[in-house]
């Protein structure tokens, strides 16, 4: 019995240390900085299309797994900014992006039907819009 108490609270100090490790949140900061100019290519993983209301809602992760830290920082630094997208046939778009919480590593896009085309596997790199 004692042993059971003992591991239960030596697993919730290692939890509470690696959560408050103020460390990990310079480590996050670093992360944040290096992704600050940087674009990330992109891979659509799903796309929904609401006709009615003019929207397309994209769902996304990076293309190349080594880009998925750099993505998640730029996510969660900048969710529910504007951003700029570019497709594969060299159009630049601006759009709104958030990070979908509930699923590690993506990215929800809202475009216009009008202006975008994304579905299922097309790429595109996203970055911060440049700032005139």
């Amino acid at each position: 019995m004692l042993k059971e108490h003992f591991a239960a609270f030596v697993l919730a100090t290692f939890l509470v240390v690696c959560v408050c490790d103020p460390s990990r949140a310079a480590q996050a900061q670093g992360a944040e900085k290096k992704t600050e100019n940087g674009a990330v290519t992109c891979r659509v993983v799903e796309a929904f299309e609401a006709g009615r209301l003019g929207v397309r809602a994209v769902v996304f992760h990076q293309r190349d797994r080594a880009d998925g830290p750099r993505l998640g920082a730029l996510l969660l630094a900048h969710s529910g900014e504007e951003m700029e997208f570019e497709t594969r046939d060299g159009q630049r778009h601006r759009a709104p992006v958030f990070r979908v919480k509930s699923c590690f590593g993506r990215g929800l896009l809202v475009v216009p039907t009008s202006e975008v085309k994304l579905g299922e596997k097309d790429e595109f790199t996203l970055r911060l819009p440049e700032k005139n």
